[in-house]
C-alpha cells in the first residue's frame, strides 16, 4: 500500500532541493500549478506515470519518492544540477525516453 504522506514530503523535499517552485514543475509535468501543491501535501494520490515525470525531473528513482529507499544513489546525486533551463529539461527527457524505449525494442525482439 502506497504511502502518500511518505510520497508528498519526499515530492516537496526534492522540488526545493532543486530550486524549483511549484509553477516551474507544474510547466514541466503538464499540470497546474495547483496540483503540484495538491501532490506535495498528499490531498490528491499520484499515478505512476505521473511519478515517473517526477522522477525523471528531479533525477530521484521511483523507489526513492515512494519511500521504499532511504538513500539516493550516488549516480542519481551526481548528474542533478540546479541551473538546467526549462529547454535543456525537456531535452533530456526527450532523450530518456527515447534510450528507454529503444531499450524495450530491443527487449520485445528477444
Amino acid at each position: 500500500m502506497l504511502d502518500y504522506e511518505v510520497i508528498a514530503k519526499r515530492l516537496k523535499e526534492a522540488r526545493l532541493e532543486m530550486n524549483y517552485s511549484q509553477q516551474d514543475v507544474a510547466n514541466f509535468i503538464g499540470k497546474k500549478r495547483s496540483q503540484i501543491s495538491y501532490y506535495e501535501t498528499g490531498a490528491r494520490k499520484i499515478n505512476l506515470s505521473l511519478l515517473n515525470k517526477f522522477s525523471n525531473l528531479y533525477g530521484k528513482s521511483i523507489d526513492y519518492l515512494l519511500g521504499e529507499r532511504e538513500e539516493e544513489d550516488k549516480l542519481e546525486i551526481a548528474h542533478r544540477s540546479t541551473d538546467i533551463a526549462q529547454d535543456d529539461l525537456e531535452k533530456i527527457e526527450w532523450a530518456k525516453n527515447f534510450v528507454n524505449n529503444l531499450y524495450e525494442l530491443k527487449i520485445c525482439r528477444r
